[in-house]
């Protein structure tokens, strides 16, 4: 299996995570709209086919995070803050997950669930938490730039 990641650049996290912010964050943004617009179903079948891809961009993301790990040595001093950051990332899976289940449920394509609006701007701020520790983990101590291990 570790030969079939590299396949793939060390890069390849951070080439795909940039999807899954933007979904969750226009989900969210859609939802709050359909809210408001409760007569147009435009923006609740947007905001459920976003939390779809949603799910879907979360999955890539992570894979694409053990790939990028696979190809660097972690100093002790990082596996704190890329704990916490793996956290945030599988916390705002389950998030979108249990979003689209209520919207899937509950609102469908007619109109925007206020409880899966809520789980959605959750997930926002969860991708967000992760995207500040990524960041730091990436430009503060240099990981996936200084330390990576060429094949």
């Amino acid at each position: 299996m570790t030969t079939l990641y590299k396949l793939f650049p060390p890069t390849i996290h951070p080439m795909v995570v940039h999807f899954t912010i933007s979904i969750l964050y226009l989900a969210a943004l859609f939802g709050l709209v359909g809210l408001f617009r409760r007569r147009d179903s435009f923006w609740a079948k947007a905001f459920t086919l976003l939390l779809l891809l949603g799910i879907l961009a979360t999955l890539a993301a992570g894979l694409a995070g053990v790939i990028s790990e696979s190809y660097d040595t972690i100093p002790q001093a990082i596996r704190p803050m890329l704990s916490a950051h793996k956290r945030d990332g599988e916390l705002t899976g389950i998030a979108v997950v249990i979003a689209t289940a209520i919207q899937l449920l509950r609102g469908r394509f007619r109109k925007v669930s206020p409880a899966a609006w809520l789980f959605a701007l959750v997930a926002v701020i969860l991708v967000s938490a992760a995207g500040f520790l990524g960041g730091s983990i990436v430009y503060d101590h240099g990981l996936g730039i200084l330390h990576v291990t060429r094949p």
